[in-house]
């Protein structure tokens, strides 16, 4: 099949800027920039390459499309609320996403006895927008042996969340993998670094992908318990993720010092002996090694691990970066959240003002090394927009504190747009990125110019995924 556009502007690559005005596609390649005669006139639209989303968590996302949104919730009454109207509404155990107690009125964490009364029997975990922490009810303790005032953290976050989705049917599993990947695709997204997947969900994917249904690629880390397991002739397993620390929302980034808000130093969750003894079994297995480190101790620890890992390297999140430890990320790929930015509104309060230039340094960390963009969805909302904006604009317009300390770090539109294309796709250690001959025909048309207009302005009009449309807006 064969396609070709005319009277367009081709954005061909972001980093150098390289720009054509037309494109002929076919079987599903990008084949020239000439101009065919019977081309199709796009009047002056824009043509760039798909996005790339780096580190994301298509399970996750597909529970949380079908779940309770508490996004935005703005006091424990107001979530009390929401979980009575969703829990009349549906039966089994509640799923629910999205709180931030930093926005509550009443100042405090959720406790179980806030829920207790709405949920009776029915087991309930609502995470923490982190993916860090969550509120469950105390009929889920008892089911899990444990006491307590209802808040999971780390390592127990996980063991409760894994008991809870044990207990969702498989044929929802499958709903909600396909509800995924069709909403990812659906927002100019045609490849993914699929972070943290466990072997169950694996075979779900891979027989998705497989079946041809859906154009999106994925790429995948598995979860670090899972390497003993791992099938070498699987196609789509990239790498392994691992963990150093928490979450600066849960308090449990770990830092080189105190927060400026609370009397801890944050949490380490994998000792360096158990990240080495997974990197040497990475290195047998040739994959690669992506390292979750948010504070700057914890980053100390990546840094330190990286240098045993033969394949490739990635550090994801660097949230808090230390002046002596940008130069260290040579040859190590940073997969950042811009958007993290908006969300941790709060980060200057956990960090203090002295610190707040260490926070999401882009800018400085492009002089070093690679940056991938992406949006460890549903942490963050799976918008490429939303994140191209909070990349340039770092949050001023939503008067977010950090912005008066960090606007040094903000990219130009040419930077951001290049971290979610080309530079994800090399932190993913894959061809693509970009739209050059022998490339696949992965593109997006838009309005209007996103190089010199307001992200949260544009529209995506199509989305070409190896040459098919996918969407028309």
């Amino acid at each position: 099949m064969k396609i070709a556009f005319k009277n367009c502007n081709v954005y061909s690559s972001f980093i150098p800027k390289v720009v054509h005005h037309s494109i002929v596609i076919e079987n599903g390649k990008i084949i020239s920039f000439n101009e065919e005669s019977d081309a199709i006139d796009l009047n002056g639209k824009y043509i760039i390459p798909a996005f790339i989303d780096s580190h994301l968590h298509l399970d996750e996302i597909g529970l949380y499309l079908n779940s309770l949104d508490l996004r935005g919730v703005r006091s424990i009454d107001e979530l009390r609320e929401k979980l009575r109207d969703f829990a009349s509404k549906t039966k089994g155990p509640i799923i629910g996403h999205g709180w931030d107690q930093e926005l509550f009125r009443e100042k405090r964490w959720p406790k179980k006895e806030d829920v207790d009364d709405i949920v009776g029997e029915r087991p309930l975990f609502l995470s923490r927008v982190c993916l860090h922490a969550a509120l469950v009810n105390s009929r889920f303790l008892e089911i899990m042996g444990k006491n307590g005032d209802g808040l999971v953290f780390e390592n127990e976050f996980e063991i409760f969340r894994r008991k809870l989705i044990s207990l969702i049917p498989n044929e929802l599993k499958l709903k909600y993998m396909e509800d995924a990947i069709r909403y990812v695709l659906s927002k100019g997204i045609c490849t993914v670094g699929y972070v943290s997947c466990s072997l169950e969900n694996l075979k779900i994917v891979e027989n998705l992908i497989s079946s041809k249904k859906y154009p999106l690629d994925v790429n995948v880390y598995i979860n670090a318990e899972d390497i003993e397991n791992y099938d070498k002739g699987n196609r789509i397993i990239k790498g392994v993720k691992l963990f150093v620390d928490g979450s600066l929302g849960a308090r449990t980034a770990l830092l080189s010092e105190k927060y400026e808000d609370n009397d801890t130093y944050g949490e380490q969750v994998t000792s360096f002996e158990k990240l080495r003894e997974i990197i040497d079994r990475a290195n047998k297995l040739g994959l690669d090694v992506a390292i979750h480190a948010i504070g700057d101790r914890a980053i100390d620890i990546a840094l330190d691990a990286l240098r045993y890992a033969e394949n490739g390297k990635r550090i994801e999140h660097a949230s808090v970066v230390r002046d002596d430890q940008l130069k260290k990320f040579k040859g190590i790929h940073a997969v950042v959240q811009p958007h993290f930015i908006i969300s941790d509104f709060w980060a200057v309060k956990r960090v203090g003002i002295k610190r707040a230039r260490y926070v999401y340094r882009f800018k400085d960390l492009m002089k070093e090394t690679n940056v991938a963009f992406s949006t460890d969805a549903p942490v963050e909302p799976v918008d490429p927009l939303l994140t191209i904006d909070a990349a340039i604009n770092r949050g001023k317009n939503e008067g977010i504190e950090l912005s008066k300390y960090t606007m040094d770090q903000a990219l130009t539109y040419e930077e951001a747009y290049h971290c979610y294309t080309a530079g994800s796709a090399m932190a993913l250690g894959i061809k693509g990125g970009t739209l050059l001959p022998g490339m696949d025909a992965n593109f997006l048309i838009l309005d209007r110019d996103p190089l010199k207009n307001d992200p949260k302005e544009i529209m995506i009009l199509e989305i070409f995924c190896k040459g098919k449309k996918f969407f028309n807006y």
